[in-house]
């Protein structure tokens, strides 16, 4: 279900009445809301259910085993039966059968087409034929959300859950389940067991967030889509300055999209009572790539870190190694966001932005830069990081790697990359040179939503810019709204 559609207006309501009634009796309340959860999920196509089923059994079971095997304090037969393997082998099923599914339905056809490039097989009796497989919506971030529950319960972090509607509806509470942000278990079985009373406050802060959500996606993300996709679709037809245009507004439109799903769903939960952390904290007012990605995305980006990054060693072991590992992040960020050759080539443009950084932070000219022209730095420092991600921004978007690396070939004036580097004799009209004026507002835009934070906003401003928002989306509301961006993911 989408939350742009009329649909989950109607769903929202009923959910939040019925969850209203039952607000004093907590059990009832879970389950209602997990019932609401599976009909939302379905919604998208009933078959999903099955897999987002499956998912959550095998994890509740092997938080149960890894409890069991621990214990050997049994007050029920089930865990004397579930005892019987040891916790690391219950939290390697529980990531052999997590990563198997998601692989299966997201990676079986990419790990084809290698298999078919790398020895050749596309023009020969042995080519390997792509699968009918259509990916789950969503199935990324419940995959790397259920897992973390069985990771913490291994490390002890938390207690296996003896329900299983309550962790049933950790994995598939509406709000965020289609689209993160990723939820630690952690927080919410936290604000499940505590409920809080939820005050005039918590309503007003999670309209403001859904009125934020739908400005960003239907006003912002969903105008910039039409000319964005027209590049997209035939790079070759357009001026590289609409090239550039192009892929800088996709970068925008892409952060305007996932940050407005996020900021609806916080939204929502806040009605609920329950409060996600911020995934998106104006990362496009951020001063250079660490800091952008400290506030992009920030549940995944924090869940590698403590799930695969910090296992591998993180930064405590040798200079060699904190690089490699560093690499093995960004490239499994790569992997996470596609199967494809163009989603590997982001991931590794984001490392190499990453370790140049590192070493320039290190460097006798980050102290002069810093000391010299630290006003003019500032500027330029930001100018230099949008240069950057731009080429991050057309590898993600782009369909293929040909058309990836022939975009970045006639932004410097090229005529085609791909196969050769001669430089382009001639270039279409300029079109969309205007949009570069957008771009700047957006800029500043970023920045004024940087330094004042919409939930602590007084009250006469808030109602000024919330007013302002809602006539935007009235006004300017593309009529062919698209699917948030992150289903796809």
């Amino acid at each position: 279900m989408n939350f742009t559609s009329f649909h989950f207006l109607i769903f929202f309501f009923v959910t939040l009445f019925v969850g209203h009634l039952l607000r004093n009796e907590d059990k009832k309340l879970r389950f209602f809301l997990l019932l609401a959860s599976y009909y939302f999920y379905g919604v998208f196509k009933p078959e999903y259910l099955s897999l987002i089923l499956l998912s959550t059994f095998y994890d509740y079971i092997a938080a149960l085993g890894i409890e069991s095997y621990r214990k050997k304090n049994y007050h029920k037969n089930i865990y004397k039966v579930l005892s019987k393997l040891s916790d690391k082998t219950w939290l390697t099923i529980s990531v052999i059968l997590n990563l198997g599914l998601l692989g299966f339905f997201k990676y079986t056809n990419f790990g084809l087409e290698v298999i078919n490039d790398v020895f050749q097989l596309n023009q020969t009796p042995f080519y390997l034929t792509p699968l009918d497989i259509i990916l789950p919506v969503g199935i990324s971030f419940y995959t790397f959300q259920s897992l973390s529950y069985t990771i913490d319960v291994y490390r002890g972090i938390l207690k296996a859950r003896e329900s299983f509607i309550d962790f049933a509806l950790y994995v598939t509470f509406f709000p965020q389940l289609v689209a993160g942000p990723i939820v630690r278990a952690t927080t919410f079985f936290h604000q499940m067991d505590q409920p809080k009373q939820i005050t005039f406050e918590d309503y007003k802060t999670g309209f403001a967030l859904i009125i934020s959500g739908f400005f960003r996606k239907l006003v912002l993300a969903d105008n910039l889509a039409p000319m964005v996709n027209a590049v997209f679709a035939n790079p070759q037809n357009y001026h590289y300055i609409d090239l550039w245009v192009a892929s800088l507004a996709f970068g925008w439109q892409i952060y305007f999209d996932f940050a407005g799903y996020t900021d609806i769903a916080r939204g929502v939960a806040k009605f609920f009572g329950y409060e996600f952390e911020i995934n998106f904290a104006y990362p496009m007012a951020a001063r250079n790539i660490t800091d952008h990605w400290k506030r992009w995305h920030i549940s995944l980006t924090t869940w590698l870190r403590d799930y695969l990054y910090i296992p591998l060693g993180g930064s405590k072991v040798s200079p060699t190694r904190v690089y490699l590992n560093i690499f093995i992040v960004w490239l499994a960020t790569g992997i996470w966001h596609g199967a494809a050759y163009h989603f590997i080539a982001w991931g590794i443009w984001q490392y190499v932005m990453i370790v140049v950084h590192r070493i320039y932070d290190k460097s006798s000219l980050q102290k002069f830069l810093h000391t010299k022209i630290p006003l003019l730095w500032e500027v330029l420092a930001r100018i230099i990081l949008f240069f950057c991600l731009n080429f991050g921004f057309i590898w993600f978007r782009a369909e293929n790697m040909q058309k990836a690396n022939f975009m970045i070939g006639r932004l410097f004036g090229f005529e085609d990359i791909t196969s050769s580097f001669k430089f382009a004799s001639w270039y279409p009209k300029m079109i969309y040179q205007d949009y570069l004026i957008l771009l700047i507002l957006l800029w500043a835009y970023e920045f004024y939503m940087n330094k004042n934070n919409i939930e602590i906003e007084k009250n006469k401003r808030l109602m000024l810019l919330l007013t302002l928002q809602v006539w935007m989306i009235l006004i300017f509301s593309s009529p062919d709204t698209i699917n948030f961006l992150y289903f796809q993911f």
